[in-house]
C-alpha cells in the first residue's frame, strides 16, 4: 500500500500486518444498558461475542465509569438481511464494541435488485440523516445511563453501499451539531452532494473509505469517486495544515482502492470460497484496528 502521511490517500490494498492489536475491556459497562426498544428506527442489538473477543486477544483500554462504545451498522440497498447482521456480529467481535443495526426500511427487506433500487429510490434521504443522528444523539449519551460518567459513549459508523453513503452522511451531520462521530467507515458508497458535503469530514472525524477498483455504479462507488473523495480529502487536510481531526494520524483519513474486485466485494455469499488473507480479510483488519484505535476509552 502506498501512503503518505498526514494526507487522505488513494491506495491498492497490498499488505496488512497481523501483529496484536489492543481492544475495548470488559471494566467498561457492558451492553445491558442499551435497550433495543428504546431505540429509535427499530434497531438491533448486536452485542459481542465474549469467546470470539478472547480468541483476538483484545486487550489495552482500562477507563472506568465509561460506556462500552457502539458501532452503528447501516444495510445496504437490500434492507436488514442476513449479511448485514453477518457484517454486524463480526465487527463487534473483532472489536469488542455493540453493534447497532437500524432498520432504514421499517421492516422492508428483499432479495431483488429492482425492488431493492425502488426502495432506496423512495428512501427519504434527509429524514433518513436526521433520524440517524437522533439515534447517534442517544447513544452518545443515553438519559437512563448511569450517574458519574467519565464522558460519553464513543461511537462510530459502518456502512455498506447505500449503508455507505449514510455512514459519510452522518458522519458529516455529527460535525454540524458539534457532536462529532468518533470514527467512520464507508464500503463503496457516497452520498449526493445536494444531501450533504462530506468534504469536511476528516477535519471533525477520522474515517476510511474502501472502494472496488473494478465497481461500476458511476458517482456512487467506481473508481473516478474514489479518486475524486480522496483529492478532496486531501484539500481539506492541506488547508488545516495537515492536521487531521484528533491530531496527527496516518489513519485519521484513508481512500482504499481494493485491486481487482468489483461493488459488494465485502458480501460473501458462498458462491467463491473464501481466501484466508485475501482482500475481504485485509479490509476487515484496517476496519478492526482504526476502530479499535478511535474507540478505545483511555
Amino acid at each position: 500500500m502506498a501512503s503518505m502521511k498526514f494526507q487522505p490517500v488513494l491506495s491498492l490494498v497490498s499488505r496488512v500486518g497481523r501483529g496484536p492489536m489492543r481492544g475495548l475491556s470488559s471494566r467498561t459497562l457492558d451492553e445491558s444498558t442499551i435497550v433495543p426498544g428504546s431505540l429509535p428506527l427499530g434497531s438491533r442489538v448486536v452485542a459481542p461475542d465474549p469467546r470470539a473477543v478472547a480468541a483476538h486477544s483484545l486487550h489495552g483500554s482500562t477507563a472506568e465509569r465509561t460506556l462500552r462504545p457502539a458501532i452503528v451498522v447501516l444495510q445496504e440497498w437490500w434492507g436488514v438481511n442476513p449479511a448485514v447482521l453477518a457484517h454486524a456480529q463480526r465487527v463487534a467481535n473483532i472489536t469488542g464494541a455493540i453493534a447497532i443495526v437500524p432498520d432504514m426500511y421499517n421492516g422492508k427487506a428483499t432479495s431483488d435488485a429492482e425492488e431493492a433500487k425502488r426502495l432506496m429510490d423512495n428512501l427519504d434521504w434527509p429524514k433518513a440523516l436526521g433520524d440517524l443522528k437522533n439515534l447517534i444523539r442517544i447513544l452518545q449519551t443515553p438519559a437512563d445511563a448511569p450517574m458519574g460518567l467519565y464522558k460519553d459513549r464513543k461511537v462510530g459508523t459502518l456502512g455498506f453501499c447505500m449503508g455507505g453513503a449514510l455512514s459519510l452522511a452522518a458522519a458529516a451531520k455529527m460535525a454540524e451539531v458539534k457532536k462529532p462521530l468518533n470514527a467512520c467507515v464507508s464500503f463503496y458508497g457516497t452520498p449526493s452532494p445536494k444531501l450533504i458535503d462530506i468534504s469536511n469530514i476528516p477535519a471533525m472525524t477520522p474515517v476510511q473509505a474502501h472502494f472496488g477498483e473494478k465497481d461500476e455504479y458511476f458517482g456512487f462507488s467506481d473508481i473516478k469517486t474514489a479518486k475524486k473523495l480522496a483529492e478532496m480529502w486531501d484539500l481539506t487536510i492541506k488547508n488545516l495544515g495537515g492536521a487531521h481531526a484528533h491530531g496527527f494520524h496516518s489513519l485519521e483519513s484513508n481512500v482504499y482502492v481494493h485491486e481487482g474486485l468489483g461493488h459488494a466485494f465485502m458480501n460473501e455469499d458462498g458462491s467463491k470460497p473464501h481466501v484466508v488473507g485475501g482482500e475481504v480479510d485485509k479490509a476487515w483488519e484496517r476496519v478492526a484496528k482504526f476502530f479499535v484505535e478511535h474507540l478505545k476509552t483511555v
